[in-house]
């Protein structure tokens, strides 16, 4: 895992413009000489830049393979602010809300990749763990295409305490599991705020937390392999509660 840093790398045409979007502290914009500049993406990113006062640098080409050789890095590179979590008291529960729970995911292609199906799903909130799992780093910025700078993100010492919270405040909490009772689209959920609960890729979610949830729920699955990835799976559930609410009206 990548250590947790004081600045950052944003690499990548897709993942730099989105942090621009949403804000994202960031210190200084490096671009290729090279760059095609034309490019609407381009564009986007240098107009916000200038609306924004960040300074931009212009390299060689050579400047960014050397550094940036085994990184999809499209001529752009932005330098930004220590990845900032959120408090887990700040966390708005809404009748409509779909929040998701990671368990001790710990490999930053699934983080990110979870993290970019969770923000087309709707999900605003994503709760993790601050040991064991993985942070949220130049990686998973880039896995996620930006996604990570549109969610809010809560690092808990204590994913079973912040389930009880959620509990508490009327959300019903959903996790997965090969041994689940019901198939995951038998769950109606309509009505109420729903917590997803996904698990760490070997150990799928710990005993003591699936005995905390409402529903455990399982993919059905035909073929020879018996499981699916994390993110993959993530996908499916969080897409299904999300048609749910849209044809209720709740999104």
């Amino acid at each position: 895992m990548d250590k947790e840093k004081n600045e950052y790398f944003i690499i990548g045409r897709n993942v730099v413009l989105e942090a621009l979007r949403a804000h994202y502290p960031i210190k200084l914009l490096v671009v290729s000489e090279n760059a095609t500049l034309k490019d609407h993406i381009m564009e986007s990113i240098l107009s916000l830049a200038r609306r924004n006062n960040i300074q931009v640098l212009f390299r060689e080409k050579n400047w960014f393979d050397r550094r940036f050789k085994i990184l999809n890095h499209q001529g752009v590179v932005a330098v930004g602010a220590k990845f900032v979590y959120r408090d887990i008291d700040e966390l708005k529960v809404k009748k409509n809300s779909i929040i998701l729970i990671l368990d001790r995911i710990q490999d930053p292609q699934n983080f990110g990749a979870i993290i970019r199906t969770a923000e087309c799903a709707g999900v605003r909130d994503i709760i993790i763990q601050d040991k064991e799992a993985c942070d949220v780093t130049e990686t998973v910025m880039s896995i996620s295409s930006g996604a990570v700078f549109h969610e809010n993100i809560y690092r808990v010492s204590n994913v079973l305490q912040a389930i009880r919270m959620l509990k508490e405040k009327g959300v019903w909490v959903v996790a997965t599991d090969l041994d689940g009772e019901e198939n995951y689209f038998d769950v109606d959920y309509k009505t109420h705020p729903f917590a997803f609960v996904m698990g760490n890729e070997g150990e799928g979610v710990r005993k003591g937390i699936l005995k905390e949830c409402d529903h455990i729920v399982k993919i059905p699955m035909k073929g020879r392999v018996n499981s699916l990835n994390v993110s993959v799976a993530t996908g499916i559930v969080l897409f299904r509660a999300l048609e749910e609410k849209l044809k209720n009206g709740e999104q």
